[in-house]
């Protein structure tokens, strides 16, 4: 059951990945078109620095997240007790992000809902209950 949870953990990393990408094309026009209307008077130069630094912002959340999801699968792997609030802690953050985002982030944060799920369950509790790994 781990080694599921795990494989999970690992698809919604790759996951997180592709919905950032993709919330970066769906976003790029509206934010253009938001600092172009909230800051007039700036030079397109000016526009599109703001343009670049929201784009990697929300890239930079989306990657982190993944980071995230990739070290948590090297903590479960391994057996670590903590790792399992972690991952409880760390799908509640995607599934918040989810609802406040695109339709694909829902998807993505459905997956590691399931994740935790899996990795509560009675076959795969055994494996974090013998200690260290």
């Amino acid at each position: 059951m781990v080694r599921i949870a795990v494989r999970l953990w690992i698809v919604a990393a790759a996951v997180q990945l592709a919905s950032s990408v993709l919330a970066l094309i769906d976003v790029r026009q509206g934010v253009v078109a938001e600092v172009a209307q909230r800051f007039p008077a700036e030079s397109a130069v000016a526009q599109e620095r703001v343009v670049v630094a929201v784009l990697a912002l929300l890239l930079g959340a989306g990657l982190l997240i993944a980071a995230l999801e990739l070290g948590l699968v090297v903590a479960l792997n391994r057996g670590k007790r903590w790792a399992l609030a972690a991952s409880v802690v760390l799908a509640g953050v995607v599934a918040v992000t989810a609802v406040v985002g695109p339709v694909h982030l829902v998807v993505a944060s459905g997956i590691p809902v399931v994740a935790v799920v899996v990795s509560f369950l009675p076959a795969a509790r055994a494996w974090f209950g013998g200690g260290e790994k």
